[in-house]
């Protein structure tokens, strides 16, 4: 008569179950990374639509061609961060641009054919002019720097220069 000889496997179930906890706890996940990007607050009335001065509003686009254009003028993406400034400040005091800065509405007509890496650049070079105006408002109004102000200071600066972003489709295909 032959005897067989089995081995216990109760245990082996308890060893992978440490194991997996082990390595869940110690290994690092790395997580997305992506645009950081405020959404506007959620509408709480039925009427969500609000009507924008046409003097308040810049229309950044970028053709089929990749040519940039601001209110439908072309520009090179080089010009794009002082073209905003001059819009926003009003530089030329002109009736067509808006009479105070947070009145100024930025909308990017972007198509969804665009690559990101034109859209990061667009995006980047909005946000350059608004750092130079508040960076300016900064040292103009408090004598410091933007990163050396309270925050009671940096939020009056953030309401002088609020970035009021928009984007949509191209009117046009």
């Amino acid at each position: 008569m032959r005897t067989t000889t089995s081995v216990n496997a109760g245990s082996m179930a308890d060893i992978a179950f440490l194991m997996l906890i082990f390595f869940l706890t110690t290994t690092t996940i790395e997580t997305d990374k992506g645009l950081s990007q405020t959404l506007p607050d959620p509408c709480l009335t039925k009427d969500c639509t609000a009507e924008i001065a046409e003097r308040n509003l810049l229309r950044i686009s970028i053709n089929g061609n990749g040519e940039y254009l601001i209110n439908e003028r072309v520009i090179k993406l080089e010009e794009l961060s002082t073209q905003v400034v001059n819009f926003v400040m009003n530089t030329e005091k002109s009736a067509l641009k808006p009479s105070k800065p947070e009145n100024a509405v930025v909308n990017l007509e972007l198509s969804r054919e665009l690559d990101y890496g034109t859209y990061i650049q667009v995006l980047d070079g909005v946000k350059q002019a608004y750092q130079q105006m508040r960076s300016d408002y900064s040292f103009e109004r408090f004598s410091k720097a933007l990163d050396q102000l309270n925050e009671r200071e940096l939020e009056q600066v953030l309401q002088a220069y609020p970035l009021n972003l928009g984007e949509s489709a191209p009117a046009r295909l």
